[in-house]
């Protein structure tokens, strides 16, 4: 969470901020596929201009922002006009959110030759794994009728829903937040101490949005479990519904159905990782940074889309990771920058990580 945010709309102010904050530094325009890397040219009469590479026309409303130390500084602007790549706007209003960092990166030197040097590869992406699904409707429908035949004398309802399906759906959204299986052994009554947590999450967040299933008041228990690719990325899962009590007996079976589901895909092939090795340009104990220049490679890096990957370190040892994209930055020299953060990572790939973060100086 931010430790402040201040709003300033005075434009007595402006000139001040400019100079102070985006004079000579590192500035980008937020866009739907990423940020780009832009120059501040000056700032009179009301009016911002900026050098914006490669872009014909910018919407009428725009965001800018830079970072200074724990700051980061948004600006909100109305385009004005433009003349070949220099394009003046109208500022609204900046905000200054101040957070403090919790720990640094550790830099690489990205120019190649040093022992620190390392890649990603085998990367693969949630936009990956949801195109696959698109484009191979009937294996789809082939391993959820295969699972829902074995599992239909066991329930009463059982739904299996994949990424692509819905992505807004309720579970779906859960599930790509944290990759806990949900256990509601009985709706009716009050549940025991170590379920009461996940049992008022799951009525407040889940049960009260689905509407379907909370109209039909007969089904007093669930047990689902995520479709997880390799651990790391959930692009569905196996929903099972009865009228009666259900145990953690039940549970396990949900879980072995997404387990079936999910090798059933591995042996089709059904999820190509990209081939080619990304640069490692910075490393924290939370997160990476990646760099490269090939433009389609950008299809795997989307904000806020979830990747896994392996990381080949320095040590000679393996990292396999999961991890969120927090920002896509296109630089001016033609780099494209993305900051991943690490949400999963097994037990051996984190002793591997930690070890090699030790000897970096970074731990």
């Amino acid at each position: 969470m931010p430790d402040s945010i201040k709003t300033i709309t005075d434009k007595s102010e402006f000139d001040g901020i400019f100079k102070d904050y985006f004079a000579g530094k590192n500035i980008f325009i937020k866009t739907k596929s990423g940020n780009i890397k832009i120059q501040y040219l000056g700032y009179s009469e009301d009016r911002v201009a900026f050098r914006i590479p490669h872009v014909k026309n910018t919407p009428e409303m725009i965001t800018a922002f830079t970072r200074q130390e724990m700051n980061t500084i948004y600006i909100a602007m109305k385009s004005a006009e433009h003349s070949e790549d220099t394009f003046v706007f109208e500022p609204l209003k900046f905000q200054i959110i101040t957070e403090t960092r919790k720990e640094d990166r550790k830099l690489f030197n990205i120019g190649g030759g040093g022992k620190d040097i390392f890649y990603i590869g085998n990367v693969i992406s949630d936009l990956v794994i949801n195109s696959a699904l698109e484009k191979n409707d009937k294996k789809v429908e082939q391993i959820r009728e295969s699972v829902r035949y074995d599992l239909e004398n066991r329930f009463e309802k059982i739904k299996i829903l994949f990424m692509h399906e819905g992505r807004g759906d309720v579970r779906m959204k859960q599930f790509l937040e944290k990759y806990e299986p949900i256990f509601i052994p009985d709706l009716s009554k009050d549940p025991e101490p170590k379920y009461e947590k996940a049992f008022r999450a799951y009525v407040s967040d889940i049960y009260s949005k689905d509407h379907k299933l909370s109209g039909q008041k007969q089904y007093i228990s669930e047990a689902t479990a995520p479709i997880l690719f390799g651990n790391l990325i959930p692009y569905g899962y196996v929903q099972v519904n009865n009228t009666t009590p259900m145990t953690e007996g039940y549970l396990a079976m949900a879980k072995r159905s997404a387990i079936v589901i999910n090798e059933f895909f591995r042996n089709e092939n059904m999820f190509v990782p990209y081939d080619d090795r990304v640069l490692v340009c910075d490393i924290s104990k939370s997160g990476i940074g990646v760099v490269f220049r090939e433009r389609r490679t950008t299809r795997l890096f989307r904000t806020d889309s979830l990747v896994s990957f392996d990381m080949m370190l320095p040590t000679k040892k393996k990292s396999i990771v999961g991890a969120m994209v927090r920002n896509v930055n296109f630089l001016e020299n033609g780099i494209i920058k993305v900051g991943l953060e690490i949400k999963s990572i097994d037990a051996i790939s984190q002793v591997n990580y930690e070890e090699f973060l030790e000897l970096a100086g970074k731990l």
